[in-house]
C-alpha cells in the first residue's frame, strides 16, 4: 500500500488551533493528522515538490516540510543516513521542541535541509525542507536577534525579526513613523540601521534614545487615536510606518490605510497583530482583503518567535 504525503508544521504552542482552522479554511484538502508541543503533521492531497511545497504561504508556521518518518530516537537515528544520502541535504538541524533548544546546522545558505525533531518524550520525526535566509528556529520566546545593552526593550529584537525574516524593500535613506514607539526599542533598532524615525506615542520616549542617536529621530507625544497627517506637515516624508499598539486590528488598520492614502512617498507598513483580542482566521482574511484594496500587493504574514501571542503583517506597494 502506497504511504500517504505528509507534512510537517512547527508552531508556537498556543498557535496550534490558528494552524489548524488556517487549513481547513485555505487548504480544505489537507487534513490534520496529530500535534504535540507545537508540531503538527497534515495528510496531503498528493505529493508536492520541495520548492513547490515552500511557496504556501502559512502564517502561523515557523517551518514546513515533507514528513518521511516518525518514530523512537533509535528508529530515527538508523534512518538518518539514507536520508541524507538520498536527499543530498546542505546541513542538519536538530530541534528539541519540548526542551526548546538544539543544534542547528548552516543558517545562512539556501538549499534542501533535513529536520531531525524531537516533539514527544520519545517521539522524533525527520524531514526535509527548503530553506532560506532568514528561517527562524522554533524556540517560542528565543530571538534570532542579539539585544544591544542600550535598547529601551525588546521591540528592538520584534523589529529585528520582521526585517530578518520578511526582508521588506527599504532604501538607506528612508524614513520611518514609529506609532508606539515608547519606550523606543524599535526606534533604537531602525536608527542603529541608519534609518531616519519619527516616534509617535503618549508616553515619553527613554532618554537613551537621543543620547545615543542625536540626529535622526524626531518625537511626537501624540495618541494614536487623535494623529492626522496634518501632524505631519514640516516633518520629512514618511516611507515607511512600524505600528506595534495593543488595539483592535481591523480598526487600526483602517485608520492607518487612510493616513497611508495620504502621505504620498509612503511605500509600506510593519505592524503587529494582537492574537489575544479575540482575532479570528475571518479578521486574516479581511486585514488581506483591505490591503489589496489599497493597493498593496506585497502582503506577508507570520509569526515572530520571541513574541508567542502576535503575529507580524508586513505590506509593500507594487510598482
Amino acid at each position: 500500500m502506497k504511504k500517504e504525503p505528509q507534512a510537517y508544521f512547527i508552531t508556537l504552542i498556543h498557535t496550534l488551533s490558528f494552524l489548524k482552522e488556517e487549513f481547513a479554511e485555505y487548504y480544505p484538502s489537507w487534513h490534520f493528522k496529530s500535534g504535540a508541543h507545537g508540531f503538527a503533521t497534515f495528510t496531503l492531497d498528493r505529493e508536492y515538490g520541495l520548492e513547490e511545497f515552500r511557496s504556501f504561504n502559512t502564517t502561523f508556521a515557523l517551518a514546513k516540510g515533507i514528513l518521511l518518518h516518525q518514530g523512537n530516537l533509535a528508529e530515527m537515528e538508523a534512518k538518518l543516513e539514507e536520508v541524507q544520502e538520498t536527499y543530498k541535504a546542505i546541513t542538519l538541524h536538530r530541534w528539541d521542541l519540548m526542551a526548546e533548544e538544539g543544534k542547528m546546522g548552516d543558517r545562512k545558505n539556501r538549499g534542501v535541509v533535513i529536520d531531525f525533531i524531537r516533539y514527544d518524550e520519545d517521539q522524533f520525526a525527520l524531514g526535509v525542507r527548503y530553506q532560506i535566509r532568514g528561517d527562524f528556529a522554533p524556540y517560542s520566546g528565543i530571538s534570532p536577534i542579539p539585544m544591544p545593552e542600550r535598547s529601551p526593550s525588546k521591540a528592538y529584537q520584534k523589529l529585528g525579526e520582521a526585517f530578518k525574516h520578511f526582508r521588506p524593500l527599504v532604501a538607506h535613506d528612508d524614513v520611518f513613523l514609529d506609532i508606539g514607539c515608547s519606550p523606543g526599542g524599535s526606534s533604537y533598532y531602525l536608527l542603529k540601521r541608519g534609518y531616519r524615525v519619527i516616534g509617535v506615542d503618549l508616553l515619553d520616549i527613554d532618554p537613551k534614545v537621543r543620547e545615543d542617536f542625536p540626529e535622526g529621530f524626531l518625537f511626537l507625544k501624540q495618541s494614536f487615536s487623535e494623529l492626522k497627517t496634518k501632524h505631519l506637515r514640516g516633518l520629512p516624508p514618511v516611507n515607511w510606518i512600524v505600528f506595534d499598539v495593543d488595539c483592535e486590528p481591523i480598526e487600526a488598520l483602517t485608520s492607518l490605510l487612510k493616513m497611508m492614502d495620504k502621505l504620498d512617498e509612503c511605500d509600506g507598513l510593519i505592524m503587529t497583530i494582537k492574537l489575544d483580542r479575540g482575532f479570528t482566521l475571518k479578521d486574516l482574511g479581511t486585514l488581506e482583503t483591505m490591503a489589496k484594496n489599497h493597493a498593496y500587493g506585497v502582503i506577508r504574514k507570520g509569526l515572530l518567535p520571541s513574541h508567542e501571542k502576535e503575529f507580524c503583517l508586513v505590506l509593500q506597494k507594487t510598482d
